[in-house]
């Protein structure tokens, strides 16, 4: 299986804690960039027909206009083929800029599964992170994807927040699961230097946060939606192919500002400036990365393990591999945050929550 990322780096508002190459843009930079990712995708034509599944990100990917949209999906097609005919397609989009139109335009493409964010329920809590869609933004989008005929819907849940309560967590939950998502990605709130964030001074607050995850956790858990990974949970049959081939340490290009590719054991990032990218691109120059390694022996067999570990199945090693790692597969087994069954390890259910812990052994 390959995958194919494409990065969208617009977006109507940076959020407080995020750390991704986005940034509001005007529509001049937006055309310009879909000419840049026109050029750069002519370069794999190689790979055309060869991807399994699609994941369109960003920043903000719904902002586009409908037109853009239209012209995305064409350029995507270039080098997939109809959407329909890949295994999963993602596309994520905010509530505020995902209308009646472009919903229906993402169905008429192809598009199998969309990701929405949620983040939380409480108004006061989204104006802190600086989102731009309040509850009643999020629950229009929902009920349009609905409407529309889409059976596969992520959303995005944010613990840890400003001033979150156990009680706001409750109530976000409860609206969530009370719409029935397939899939729910969680995560506990970091504070990554150059956010906004990070600039005004706001603090993780770890102990909290973890209460508040294994909480939610086990929610979403008795909901029937699974977890699957470290930040995921699915409805049986729901997982994200596209995620869980990066886990599996599945190949993948990656077109746009700062998206990442793993191809023929090499692992690169794009530059994160859009003008950069773009400009470099549009001359037909090799595009500035912000980084580039081959996989190799010993660090190539690491990742491995650390990518599967990801997974709450954990990962099965051949022989050689559990050879070579004996002493850090000892000391993690023996410090109680691993468990091993005949070839396969994983992090114990209750260790997730500190799985960096079990990830700096392989490092």
């Amino acid at each position: 299986m390959t995958g194919l990322y494409v990065h969208i780096p617009f977006c109507r508002a940076k959020c407080g804690y995020c750390d991704f190459a986005s940034a509001p843009g005007s529509g001049e930079e937006m055309d310009r960039y879909l000419d840049a990712l026109a050029a750069e995708s002519a370069r794999y034509d190689a790979l055309a027909g060869s991807f399994s599944t699609l994941y369109v990100g960003g920043g903000t990917p719904s902002v586009l206009s409908e037109a853009r949209l239209r012209r995305l999906f064409g350029i995507i097609e270039a080098l997939t083929g109809p959407l329909e005919g890949l295994a999963e397609s993602t596309f994520e989009a905010n509530p505020e800029s995902l209308d009646a139109a472009k919903t229906r335009l993402l169905k008429a493409a192809g598009i199998s599964r969309v990701s929405l964010g949620l983040q939380a329920a409480q108004d006061r809590l989204l104006k802190k992170l600086g989102r731009v869609a309040m509850r009643q933004d999020f629950l229009r989008a929902f009920s349009g994807l609905r409407e529309a005929g889409f059976g596969n819907i992520n959303a995005d849940l944010m613990c840890g927040l400003p001033g979150q309560t156990e009680a706001d967590l409750r109530e976000s939950l409860e609206l969530l699961l009370g719409l029935g998502p397939e899939h729910v990605s969680l995560y506990a709130l970091e504070v990554h230097e150059g956010t906004p964030f990070h600039s005004a001074g706001i603090k993780e607050e770890p102990e909290a946060a973890a209460d508040m995850y294994g909480a939610a956790a086990q929610a979403l858990e008795r909901a029937g939606l699974l977890r699957y990974e470290i930040s995921n949970f699915a409805k049986p049959g729901r997982e994200s192919l596209h995620n869980l081939n990066y886990w599996d340490q599945g190949e993948y290009l990656g077109l746009g500002a700062g998206a990442a590719s793993y191809l023929d054991g090499v692992r690169r990032a794009n530059t994160p400036v859009t003008s950069d990218y773009a400009a470099a691109a549009l001359a037909g120059g090799e595009i500035p990365l912000q980084h580039s390694e081959k996989l190799e022996g010993r660090a190539k067999k690491a990742e491995r393990v650390m990518l599967g570990l990801r997974k709450t199945s954990g990962i099965e090693l051949p022989e050689d591999i559990f050879i070579e790692f004996k002493p850090e597969i000892g000391r993690l087994l023996e410090a109680g945050l691993i468990e091993r069954t005949g070839g396969s390890i994983r992090i114990k259910p209750d260790k997730l929550y500190v799985s960096n812990a079990v990830f700096r052994e392989f490092v």
